[in-house]
């Protein structure tokens, strides 16, 4: 039953892929033809970041989690239509936990929606028993397929999908893995002049070769003030359905924004 809302969950996720695609790739024509036509001014460059000092470190992929506090730092590149957004996560002994080079390019933009291809390279530090093992970090190295699309729904909500095809380039850890995640973004919920709080509540499906799979629902949401420097967020992943026993997970954590 678990493996059959999986592949159910995947054809679903496939089919809204092929549907937005088919969508945004009618105006993509369009679209090229008028960023032709516009008069080519200089490109800025925008830089951004983030650090989070967290309870609980929770990955990218939100079902797994470092499972003891971390310290998470991410990095924004932006130049047209190209990101590189790389990730450096710790844990409070300064021992690495993961590492992630976002790369994306924004293939088919318009004022609703936006179409990315991308990759990542990741290096994730397996923890060892140093009883058994002469060290306590193993390097796995992941060579990942990055799709996402988005679709902005209003000024406070927008639609996101997205999809990970990921390989080992060692003969460690997880040799394959698919991720599938339909996540809505909601900002502004609270009508606030300084305060702000956003919403973000997401469905996932995780099917690899541990074997492992499962689906699981995830939020997050953060609230902010204008006159504050830092924002604090709380983030839940409670399983749905799972081929093995997963617990519930969840972390507040407080962001300093740069």
């Amino acid at each position: 039953m678990i493996k059959q809302h999986i592949v159910y969950f995947l054809k679903f996720g496939t089919f809204l892929m092929s549907v937005l695609i088919c969508c945004i790739s009618n105006v993509s024509l369009a679209n090229s033809l008028l960023d032709s036509t516009v008069a080519r001014v200089p490109v800025p460059t925008l830089i951004k970041g983030n650090l989070q000092l967290t309870n609980n470190g929770i990955s990218p992929v939100p079902y797994f989690t470092l499972g003891e506090p971390a310290l998470l730092t991410n990095l924004y590149l932006t130049k047209g239509r190209l990101s590189f957004s790389p990730e450096f996560n710790f844990d409070l002994k300064a021992k690495p936990w993961s590492f992630n080079t976002w790369l994306r390019y924004n293939l088919i933009r318009t004022k609703r929606y936006n179409f990315y291809l991308g990759s990542n390279f990741s290096i994730i530090f397996k923890r060892l028993d140093p009883k058994i093992f002469k060290e306590d970090l193993q390097a796995q190295r992941y060579q990942m397929l990055d799709i996402m699309m988005t679709y902005k729904i209003d000024q406070k909500k927008m639609l996101s999908f997205y999809y990970w095809k990921t390989s080992t380039l060692d003969h460690l850890g997880i040799t394959s893995s698919h991720f599938v995640m339909l996540a809505l973004q909601i900002d502004n919920l609270l009508k606030s002049e300084n305060t702000v709080i956003s919403f973000r509540p997401s469905v996932f499906v995780i099917n690899n070769t541990l074997p492992f799979s499962g689906l699981f629902m995830s939020q997050i949401t953060k609230i902010s003030t204008k006159k504050f420097p830092l924002s604090f967020s709380l983030q839940t992943v409670e399983t749905l359905q799972s081929s093995e026993q997963a617990k519930f997970n969840w972390n507040v954590g407080v962001n300093v924004p740069f």
